[in-house]
């Protein structure tokens, strides 16, 4: 297990101790959001009640645990919410106080989180990233090597795994690992299945792969195992053949070159230049492009095609974000928060449910949350840029916003770590210029 994590050279130093508890606690973090079972997915306090109690009741023991005090910034937080919730009820004349006490839950487990692990956290889910890769990885070598749908049907024939599973597609979640029927998991019949890992799908695994890819060179930088979780992660990645996650890695590894030595950056960059190329020229890559920009013309069929249905049909990321800007236009100033009968759409008689993540933003909060968004997470990717003493300051922004994109990710607690970081921890010291991290305790490999 993680022991210390030992944060600034040559300044203030702080050693955090980590034990079991907080191991469990990350791990719940990222079970959480893997969202591929109904216990951790469903967030309904009537049906599913120890699952939302869990992240409450662990996140009380850890304040209580690092004896956490609440500052001014939580409390702000707290009115500044407040105050747009009474401004969002009166405008549509209807107040839904489980709309509220989510978001101050979700606060709560943020702070609770930065405020007593700090970067340890991040530390930690790496690791444990890496850990699922190998799972994941194993998983899918079985599945493909079994061929077609013959794990699939093994998993299927659990009662109960189908009644728990949230995978798309139809899938299976088997607790650390999904998989979806073989013609789901297939892009235009040009791959091999892909990898869904321990999430609901495959971009969603490749999301979270990526960010501890970032993780592992950019903050772990000095840890002497960091180039075998670094590869496993790859794999991992690669074996997702999501779009998203490749970009995202693309952009990644692009910043990594820039803070290479420059002549070691000129070298790569041919290499930089040819991988990219390659990616982009990768059959599944192109025609996915080109599927998810032509699907924009199908809007009217999909209205129609919806209509009066129980279950919500899930259009891909560019048409969502279509769908969620309308509301936005809509109710620019406020959004419509959880007032989902004023989306037009659903005025429509429609049942759709958006996956674009920065169209949700735009849709639920308009431009006061999505301004808070902004501001608050290019303030946290400046943040851990000048921690961390790499350059591209924005590079932890770009991240993030990538994934918006694609998911509707921004507004769960392990992601809002990432980018309401520094809206709760302290102010950098003056003389962050030295180096940060000396020493990272990790288990072997």
């Amino acid at each position: 297990m993680i022991d210390t994590l030992v944060i600034g050279k040559n300044s203030m130093e702080e050693t955090q101790k980590i034990s079991f508890f907080e191991y469990l606690y990350v791990f719940m973090l990222i079970i959480y959001a893997g969202r591929a079972n109904e216990f951790f997915n469903s967030t309904s306090f009537t049906e599913n009640t120890i699952g939302v109690l869990i992240p409450i009741l662990l996140s009380g023991i850890l304040a209580f645990k690092w004896k956490i005090v609440f500052n001014h910034r939580f409390y702000l937080l707290l009115l500044f919410f407040g105050v747009y919730f009474v401004a969002v009820s009166i405008k549509f004349g209807d107040i839904q106080p489980s709309f509220l006490l989510t978001y101050y839950i979700m606060f709560f487990v943020v702070y609770s989180a930065v405020k007593s692990l700090k970067f340890n956290l991040f530390v930690i889910y790496e690791y444990f990233l890496f850990l699922l890769s190998i799972v994941a990885l194993f998983m899918w070598v079985v599945q493909i090597g079994l061929g077609g749908d013959a794990l699939y049907s093994l998993f299927s024939r659990s009662s109960y795994l189908q009644s728990i599973s949230s995978v798309s597609g139809n899938g299976i979640n088997a607790f650390f690992y999904s998989l979806q029927p073989y013609a789901t998991t297939l892009i235009n019949n040009y791959t091999i299945p892909r990898n869904c890992g321990f999430a609901w799908e495959p971009g969603s695994f490749a999301i979270y792969i990526c960010l501890a890819i970032f993780i592992n060179l950019f903050i772990s930088k000095n840890d002497k195992n960091r180039r075998l979780r670094f590869w496993v992660l790859t794999l991992a990645l690669i074996s997702t053949q999501s779009t998203t996650g490749y970009i995202i890695y693309m952009l990644i590894m692009t910043f990594n070159i820039i803070n290479k030595k420059l002549h070691t950056a000129i070298l790569l960059l041919p290499v930089a230049i040819v991988l990219i190329v390659t990616i982009f020229s990768l059959p599944f890559m192109k025609d996915k492009i080109i599927e998810l920009i032509s699907e924009t013309s199908r809007l009217d069929q999909l209205l129609i095609d919806s209509y009066g249905r129980e279950e919500s049909a899930t259009p891909q990321r560019f048409m969502s974000f279509l769908i969620t800007f309308q509301d936005f236009l809509n109710n620019p100033v406020l959004g419509i928060a959880a007032h989902r009968d004023e989306s037009w759409v659903y005025q429509l008689g429609s049942s759709i449910s958006p996956i674009s993540g920065i169209g949700f933003l735009l849709s639920q909060f308009g431009i006061v949350g999505t301004l808070f968004f902004l501001v608050v997470s290019i303030k946290s990717s400046f943040y851990f840029s000048r921690y961390f003493r790499y350059r591209g300051r924005l590079l932890l922004f770009l991240v993030i916003f990538a994934i918006s994109i694609s998911y509707t990710v921004l507004l769960i607690s392990l992601i809002m770590i990432f980018w309401m970081f520094s809206l709760f921890e302290d102010e950098l010291p003056e003389n962050t210029n030295a180096d940060i991290i000396s020493e990272v305790n990790r288990p072997p490999g």
